[in-house]
């Protein structure tokens, strides 16, 4: 038996490393980039220019 041990799919999900490692931001950076780009705010029907546009 491997004495190595693996750390589960859901521990790996919580570390932002192991999303950035794939090139992928972690939800929770995402979420706090919506919140900065909404100001807070979201629109009741946001579109893609919403979250896209220069700042």
């Amino acid at each position: 038996m491997n004495d190595r041990v693996r750390p589960s799919l859901h521990e790996q999900r919580l570390q932002a490393g192991e999303w950035h490692r794939r090139g992928l931001s972690h939800p929770d950076e995402i979420d706090a980039m919506v919140a900065r780009r909404t100001a807070g705010s979201t629109p009741a029907d946001p579109t893609y220019a919403d979250f896209l546009t220069v700042v």
